[in-house]
């Protein structure tokens, strides 16, 4: 069993790295899609093994083991879209935080943060709805029930967290036949660039209005439609959000394999808007 201590130092480091990654990326003129899919692909996985581990700490069973990997790994391809759409959404949140206080616009170290942080969340909850605690509870010196709740956290409450989120993030995840595969994201050097749009109206409430939709694409265009108003005015959101709003009007009846490209497009449209002197004029 590897001591929790060292569990965590790794999880600062993965932090670390991630800051470190966004940082090169914000540094840039220009990104790619491949940078950017490295980079989502390699923060996401390590943070689901680091949450792997963690919750699989005190249970040397190695069935148990791999079945929470599993469990992990299966949470992660689930959660992949839509957590990626989350970290944005909370990079744009930071930007303009920053860009108010500091005229700067600070994108990928928080993007690729919460990318990290959010998988090891389910990935924890993935493994802890398996794992069976072999060593006593430890003494921190914390509430009895706090340490037992750290030490052994209740699988009955994950199961059912378990049984009411993955579905949600199934329908989004899989929306159409096409998406049915193990990985529904990929390196991409010839995704089309697209021009920066200026935001108007939300186009996932449009889509809903004047298009019949399945349940898995009604339960996409949902999610759409409540986080689209939810991106910040700031120089890199309004971008973001404007480009994805005419990408995702000329393709109505996307799979979520095209919500992700559209994404890609929107972030590789918007990153000219964090070098630009004057962005702050249009934020």
């Amino acid at each position: 069993m590897i001591p929790i201590e060292y569990i965590l130092a790794a999880g600062g480091v993965l932090a670390a790295l991630a800051v470190v990654r966004g940082f090169w990326l914000d540094s840039r003129k220009a990104i790619t899609q491949p940078q950017l899919f490295w980079s989502f692909l390699f923060f996401s996985l390590g943070g689901s093994l680091l949450g792997w581990r963690l919750a699989m700490r005190n249970d040397p069973d190695v069935l148990r083991n791999v079945i929470g990997l599993v469990g992990s790994l299966v949470a992660w391809r689930f959660s992949y879209f839509p957590f990626m759409v989350v970290a944005g959404w909370k990079a744009s949140l930071f930007e303009w935080g920053t860009h108010r206080v500091i005229r700067r616009s600070i994108i990928y170290p928080v993007f690729l943060f919460f990318i990290m942080a959010q998988h090891a969340g389910v990935g924890f909850i993935g493994a802890a709805a398996i794992a069976i605690a072999q060593t006593p509870v430890p003494d921190w010196g914390l509430p009895a029930w706090i340490q037992q709740l750290i030490h052994q956290p209740p699988r009955e409450l994950l199961w059912a967290l378990g049984a009411v989120a993955l579905p949600v993030a199934g329908l989004v995840s899989f929306s159409t036949k096409r998406d049915l595969r193990v990985f529904n994201d990929a390196p991409a050097r010839d995704l089309p660039k697209v021009p920066i749009g200026e935001p108007k109206i939300n186009p996932y409430a449009k889509i809903m209005r004047e298009h019949k939709l399945s349940l898995p694409s009604w339960v996409l265009a949902v999610n759409a439609r409540v986080t689209y108003p939810l991106v910040p005015h700031s120089p890199w959101g309004r971008a973001m959000k404007g480009t994805l709003e005419e990408t995702a009007l000329a393709n109505p009846r996307a799979t979520t394999r095209d919500r992700v490209d559209e994404h890609y497009q929107s972030w590789i449209a918007s990153h000219a808007r964090i070098h630009e002197p004057d962005a702050g004029a249009r934020a």
